[in-house]
Order: C-alpha cells, then structure tokens, then sequence
C-alpha cells in the first residue's frame, strides 16, 4: 500500500482525490492546501484528513509520495520539500513556469534519489491508448501527417454566461498570460509526441480574441518532423462549440495518415479507420466516462511503478521535453521564425 498525500484542493486534487480512493494499492494520508478553509472543507467531502502545515504532512513515516496539484509557481518549492524528505513526486502539468525551475525539479528529485513523473493524463484517456496500439502494429504504414485540435467556447461571452463567469471551474485561468499554449498545449503536445514522436522544429502562431482574459486563447503550433508533419490546433473561442462536459464526451479531434490507411477520431470517441484495401473499422474503444478514467488510469500508473520499479511514461526527464515544445512555440509565435527543438 503506497501512501499518498494530496497537496492542492482545487480542481484537479478534486478530481485526483476521486481517483485516488478507487486504487486499492493506494491510501490518501492527508490533504493540504494554501488555504486551509478549503482543505477542510474538501477533506470533509471525501473523508480525508486535511493538514495545515504541509512539512509535518510531508515528513509523516507512512507516507511515500507526494501529488502536487497546485498552483504551477508553487511546483518547484513542494517538489524539493518533498524530495528533501524522501518522498516520491507526481506533479500536475505544466511542471514549471520555466525550464529552469523545471530541470531544478528533476534535478532535486534525482539528487535525492527520489522519482519524478508529471500527471500527463490526456495520453491516458482510452482512444489514445487503442491508437497507440494500432499504430505498434504498422497497419497505418509509414505515417506522414497528424492533425490534432481541440475547440470549445470557453473564453466566449454569451447572454447565459457573462465574462465573470467564463473558466467557472478554474478562475484562474481568466488571469493567466500566457494561456491556451501553457495550460493546454502541454496535453496536446505530449499526445503529439506519444503518438507521432519527437519533432526537430515547431513554427507557432497564437492570438487573443476574448478581451475578457488576460492570455491568449486560439493557438496553432506546426511540427516539423524528418519525413513527416504535425499540427496542433487550439482553441477556447469558438462559437458554437461547447466546453460542457456534461454535453460532450470531450476528446479532440484527431486525424493520422500513412500510407497504408487512414485513422480519423471525432467526438464519438471512437477512432474510424480506412485502409488502401477498402477495408474499414472501429476500433473496440469503451469511452464511458473516459475524461475521469484517464486521470485514474494516471495515477494508477504511479502507484504500479513505484510498487515494480518500472520506468513512469511520463517521467520529469521525459516531460522536460514536452515543456520546451511549449517554450519553443512560444519562442516561434513571438519571433514569427520556426524553431529548432
């Protein structure tokens, strides 16, 4: 039984503390957050302890790791406490506001011998996983183009929801520069990279529609491969798009092409499949509840390695190079140049 302690009450410890307490192999010791109000008050509702100083939850004996679900500035000082006292890290993504705090994250987890991995989630969800596997197969053949996008109406202003009112779940977000890239892109991009591998030079370009935020929230980001092309395309000001979940299954839409086959993925959740051959398929995909599984499925993934000492997928080393795709689109989309990787 590994020990876990949640640190953050918002949003995504919310929706890790639902997935935590389905893993047998794994016990919620204690909840933190900066404010303890909250950790109380959300400690209650899912029958956890709710600690107010985070080192005297860190430092206790049955504990083994850490999952930091935070704010991103607060990423770096946890992840040191945490390794200083010989805990194990996962960490929500983005791991850092820069790379430098994000190698001194990796860096202070390896010093003391602790291991790192970044709760990367969205390659988690189930279709992304069955493509995985069918493209391990090479029945696509020799791919060449991969298109990745996501849009909602999250940053719109409509009569219904009023400017004070948009990223409801998570206000913060309605602060944040930069935006869609820092907090979404990271997803996309490691999907990119799970899926179609690491690309030599991205060419970016983004723009802020909303004057109701502070970031940017369209962005488009163009992955240059030897042999092959990725994009990815965000947006969270689409009109007629919708960012309820509760109206949406919420996968993006994603197409891959080889030269054997055709793979196509649309709000279904189920990923189409046109061979040369004239043949065609579904792929077998239980998408049920697939945005909770995926952040289960994540966290279970910690647990197991930690218990087999089997590399995380997700590793900080790994996901050091996710981070600088983000950085390096940005870098692009300032200088209007693409940029070496």
């Amino acid at each position: 039984m590994v020990g876990i302690a949640v640190l953050g009450a918002g949003y995504a410890g919310r929706v890790q503390l639902k997935g935590w307490q389905t893993i047998p192999n794994a016990q919620i010791v204690g909840l933190w957050n900066r404010t303890p109000e909250r950790a109380r008050a959300v400690g209650e509702e899912f029958g956890v302890p709710a600690f107010e100083d985070v080192d005297a939850l860190i430092r206790r004996p049955d504990l083994e790791a850490v999952d930091i679900a935070t704010a991103v500035e607060t990423h770096l000082d946890l992840a040191q406490r945490a390794a200083a006292a010989g805990k194990h890290v996962l960490c929500q993504k983005p791991l850092a506001p820069s790379m430098e705090d994000a190698r001194a994250m990796v860096e202070a987890c390896r010093a003391a011998g602790m291991r790192l991995m970044v709760n990367e989630n969205w390659r988690w969800r189930p279709w992304y996983r069955a493509i995985r596997r069918l493209l391990d197969t090479g029945a696509l053949g020799e791919l060449f183009f991969m298109r990745l996008a996501l849009r909602t109406d999250a940053a719109v202003v409509t009569p219904e929801r009023p400017a004070e009112q948009l990223f409801a779940g998570q206000p913060f977000q309605r602060t944040m520069d930069p935006l869609i890239l820092f907090e979404l892109g990271p997803h996309h991009l490691d999907v990119t990279r799970y899926l179609f591998g690491d690309p030599k030079r991205v060419y970016a370009r983004t723009r802020k529609v909303s004057p109701h935020i502070a970031g940017e929230d369209t962005a488009l980001a163009l992955l240059e491969y030897p042999g092959r092309t990725a994009t990815v395309e965000l947006s969270w000001h689409s009109v007629g798009h919708t960012s309820d979940r509760a109206k949406r299954l919420h996968p993006d839409t994603l197409v891959i092409e080889g030269t054997e086959g055709h793979l196509s993925l649309d709000e279904s959740g189920r990923p189409q499949v046109r061979y040369r051959d004239g043949r065609q398929e579904t792929l077998d995909v239980d998408t049920a509840d697939g945005y909770q599984r995926s952040w289960t499925d994540a966290l279970r993934h910690f647990v197991d390695c930690l218990e087999s000492g089997e590399e995380f997928e997700t590793s900080g080393e790994q996901n050091l190079d996710s981070l600088a795709l983000v950085f390096a689109a940005y870098q692009s989309a300032e200088s209007g140049q693409p940029v070496h990787v």
